[in-house]
């Protein structure tokens, strides 16, 4: 058995090494996502729906402002041709982001009762200083991140993940058996990213070019100009592709209570969280080799097209079962005051599947310096998002804004598909 299964995995590689690299990528994420997931159920006895509300709404501030924190110069890091040009934008990111972190934290202290009262989340007011907190690991982590994807350093990568799931998820256990249900899923956030961050920090020896860095900040003020796309197109694009990723844990939050808002955040991790390591396993890989391709050919068809076919054909057989059957387990699997998050898997499965195809491959319109043609795409997946809730708030119906947006999301991710691979056919 052992034999014809390397023998099935040597015919599948063969000599291709941007498969290899999507495996060691998948591998590592189907690890660190695998014993979270198989632990939602303790969790979930742990944790209160309106528990996991909260932090909705608190991991969606954070992932907003830590994604704007950068300017997005991070996402530059990958195309460079000389090595120490990387280097200084990764000193730039993190700059950025310590700067714009620090600047929150202060907003948070002058005005942050107005801040969360309009947001309906006051419980977050006792949370002020570790929310900037947070904010800023999740941010100098992006950076480093990008790096890692440059250096081809995928194995380690991949342990790095491994890491911060385990620590995340023995955070929040030992947390929630100690009694500390309120606090235990924010600080084991913040832990998680500030221990993954500091192994990365160490590995890659990232205190050195920092300091070379500093002595050269004339330097780092020509590469603001010279990736100041990445901040006019991508900061404005990114944030909106956030806000609309993110905003309907604020927005259920806000108009149906926390409650609701918990079952939909159990929703996004029955359906986000299995998909979520190999979308982006394989857009990682697929940033690297995509922008690799362009350089040196001038166009990236081949990966692109290749990456498409096989994610489609990925996630046919899973999401068909999820519709089908996942629903019915719910209350089983979570507990019976979790039952109608099964409502909510099959309003969004398909439109997660068309997810699940395109949003690796958008990318491309990066690499492409086609970045104008993203911010369209996040315009209309924010305005359909928009629509749907509009729906739900004037129908006080929110099972009917949800079936609205599902739907009208699943048709842009098909726009935002089409128009990706005509962009780079014409090339």
């Amino acid at each position: 058995m052992y034999a014809f299964f390397r023998k099935l995995f040597k015919n599948f590689i063969k000599n291709s090494q941007y498969k290899k690299n999507v495996l060691i990528m998948v591998g590592g994420r189907t690890l660190s996502q695998a014993i979270p997931i198989l632990l939602t159920p303790l969790l979930t006895r742990i944790y209160s729906p309106g528990e996991f509300g909260i932090f909705a709404a608190y991991s969606t501030i954070v992932s907003i402002v830590s994604l704007i924190s950068s300017g997005r110069y991070c996402l530059a890091i990958l195309l460079p041709s000389e090595e120490e040009k990387s280097k200084y934008l990764v000193f730039t990111s993190s700059l950025l982001t310590i700067i714009v972190s620090t600047v929150f934290s202060l907003f948070l202290f002058l005005y942050g009762d107005i801040f969360f009262n309009i947001l309906n989340i006051e419980i977050l007011k006792k949370y002020i200083i570790i929310l900037p907190l947070n904010i800023l690991f999740v941010g100098l982590y992006e950076s480093l991140f990008y790096y890692v994807l440059r250096t081809k350093n995928y194995k380690f990568f991949s342990l790095n993940v491994i890491i911060q799931a385990l620590v995340l998820i023995a955070t929040r256990l030992s947390f929630g058996f100690l009694g500390f249900t309120e606090i235990g899923l924010i600080i084991s956030y913040l832990i998680s990213y500030a221990i993954s961050y500091a192994i990365l920090f160490i590995k890659l020896n990232v205190l050195k070019f920092f300091i070379i860095s500093i002595k050269n900040i004339k330097y780092i003020k020509s590469l603001l100009f010279e990736y100041i796309k990445f901040p006019k197109y991508s900061l404005f694009s990114d944030t909106l592709a956030m806000f609309t990723n993110s905003a309907p844990n604020m927005l259920i939050n806000n108009i149906f209570g926390n409650t609701s808002a918990g079952y939909y955040s159990l929703t996004e991790t029955i359906l986000d969280a299995p998909i979520w390591f190999i979308t982006s396993s394989v857009g990682d890989v697929f940033r690297q080799e995509a922008s690799e391709q362009y350089r040196k050919n001038g166009t990236c068809l081949n990966v692109f097209n290749k990456t498409a076919k096989s994610l489609f054909l990925l996630g046919s057989i899973p999401f068909i079962l999820i519709f089908l059957i996942v629903p019915f387990l719910v209350p089983y699997i979570f507990g019976e005051e979790w039952e109608p998050t099964g409502n909510f898997i099959r309003i969004f499965s398909i439109m997660y599947y068309a997810k699940f195809v395109v949003t690796p491959i958008s990318y491309v319109n990066y690499i492409i310096d086609k970045q104008r043609y993203y911010v369209f795409f996040q315009v209309i997946k924010f305005l359909s998002i928009a629509i749907g809730f509009t729906i739900g708030y004037v129908t006080n119906d929110l099972y009917l804004g949800s079936i609205s947006w599902s739907i009208l999301l699943t048709t842009s991710y098909f726009v935002i598909f089409f128009i990706s691979r005509n962009l780079v056919r014409n090339l």
